[in-house]
């Protein structure tokens, strides 16, 4: 990032070198006279640096006494207006260094309200007083030689903090930070999900774990999915159409069941293990997201999992399904001691909104999203056998007396909400807060190196009574890869 800041001022400053030079050069063909005024505000404008890019050159205030009286009789001697002069507030602006050892290249001095571009300080102040303010010389009068010490300010300042320049991809309008519309190629890799964006088609491949939809993260639903995104209708609108290529997009896949989470690891022993499962016969995924052709920044989404088939009876290897015991309930006459809770149908629809904060400076991003979701967990009671050779046959049944279907029963239960906020001045990072099936989800991400490495975290937490095959409390922290081309 350093480098890349030097870089850019780097060239900034060579642009303003090289016009303001145009002031002192003699033109060697005698070009059609213009008024005078005319020809003093095309000078201006070429020895003149934007006030908006002065932020990101190296700044310092001066106080040192004899300096600032050397400065002040310098704009004097010039006829610039006293009124308008400060010698108590003299602020230098340079070029930055190269390297470490080098002296700095002036290029405005300002006092008070007056100032002296580059050509102006060149032709109207001493080397030796430029020398002292470059460092070229140290404030004692004599030159740095080889063998001295390298190129310093040593006398009376104070340094105003810099900042870093937008590059073209942080200043990109888009929607999704981890799914770029505005890159050829991208790839993003983390625990939660891995994405790959498929060159300029707009089809995206994504394979994700957990349920985020209905609060349920990472392995928490004993779940994932592997989901295409297509795009259908581009959008023409010449105002939205980079943040928003397409106003219509469709997703198709499929949700299997994960084995994870029951026996974590002792790299992962600090994650609460799951409960809740996916059945064995699998989940079609489907999905659109429609933008308004009005509004682009508005639409609606639905998202849905769906099961392939009713659910039945299965033989199951109990060491990779999570269970909660009985306890008191008398299911099937006491013949089931175990119940496996199976997460089923699932979806949200929901009505969205992508607001910059400043289009032109897209560096502050909202989404909002509110609508109704949908979650269904049945009961399966663990039922025994023998086997040959003495082996148990573990089977999951949901036809026994005494099993609990949970659905959406409270208005709480059904309402969906979201609010994402993503910044992208310097250190891109994002966060969001979401509630769901009557649980709070956060998740954040911020940049551990440079553009491409990044750290996230999620945390989910019921907000009623948790039900059996809830976890209280769950957190996740992943690192995340974002490659882009």
């Amino acid at each position: 990032m350093k480098i890349l800041k030097r870089i850019t001022i780097i060239v900034i400053t060579l642009l303003v070198i090289v016009l303001g030079d145009l002031k002192a050069q003699t033109p060697t063909t005698n070009p059609t006279p213009t008024p005078a005024l005319d020809k003093q505000a095309v000078l201006d404008s070429l020895t003149t640096i934007d006030p908006n890019i002065r932020k990101y050159f190296p700044r310092w205030k001066l106080c040192e006494p004899d300096l600032q009286v050397q400065i002040y009789q310098s704009f004097l001697y010039y006829n610039y207006d006293p009124k308008i002069l400060d010698q108590q507030n003299i602020e230098i602006m340079a070029a930055p260094k190269e390297f470490d050892e080098d002296p700095f290249q002036i290029l405005v001095i300002n006092c008070g309200e007056a100032s002296m571009n580059a050509v102006q300080i060149e032709s109207n102040m001493g080397s030796i007083l430029l020398g002292f303010l470059s460092g070229d010389m140290v404030y004692s009068g004599s030159k740095r030689g080889e063998q001295q010490t390298p190129a310093k300010r040593d006398y009376c300042f104070q340094e105003i903090p810099t900042e870093v320049p937008l590059t073209q991809s942080q200043a990109e309008t888009i929607v999704n930070f981890l799914q770029p519309t505005n890159v050829s190629q991208a790839f993003t890799l983390s625990l939660f999900e891995q994405s790959l964006k498929i060159g300029e088609t707009g089809f995206w491949i994504r394979s994700i774990m957990g349920n985020d939809e209905i609060g349920y993260p990472f392995w928490y639903p004993g779940a994932a999915k592997i989901v295409i995104q297509r795009p259908l209708y581009v959008n023409n609108d010449s105002r939205t159409s980079r943040a928003i290529p397409y106003l219509i997009n469709a997703y198709l896949g499929g949700s299997y069941r994960v084995q994870t989470g029951i026996n974590p690891s002792s790299l992962l022993s600090w994650i609460p293990k799951r409960i809740l499962n996916n059945a064995n016969d699998g989940k079609m995924v489907v999905g659109i997201d429609v933008n308004m052709p009005f509004k682009p920044e508005a639409g609606v989404s639905l998202r849905a999992e769906l099961p392939m088939k009713s659910i039945t009876s299965y033989d199951i290897d109990q060491n990779t399904y999570g269970f909660i015991p009985a306890g008191d309930r008398i299911i099937d006459n006491g013949r089931v001691d175990s119940i496996a809770p199976v997460l089923r149908a699932s979806g949200v629809l929901s009505f969205f909104y992508n607001w910059w904060l400043n289009p032109k400076n897209p560096e502050n991003y909202l989404r909002f999203d509110l609508g109704l979701n949908y979650s269904e967990v049945t009961e399966m009671g663990l039922t025994k056998r023998p086997g040959e050779g003495g082996v148990t046959i573990y089977s999951l049944d949901p036809g026994v007396d005494g099993l609990t279907t949970y659905k959406p029963s409270e208005f709480g239960d059904w309402i969906y909400a979201k609010v994402e906020y993503r910044n992208q001045a310097v250190y891109p990072f994002g966060a969001s807060l979401q509630y769901s099936n009557q649980t709070i989800m956060g998740d954040v991400w911020l940049p551990l190196l440079g553009n491409w490495l990044y750290l996230e975290a999620k945390y989910s937490t019921p907000l009623r009574v948790a039900r059996p095959y809830e976890i209280q409390n769950f957190f996740m922290i992943s690192p995340l890869l974002r490659l882009t081309i």
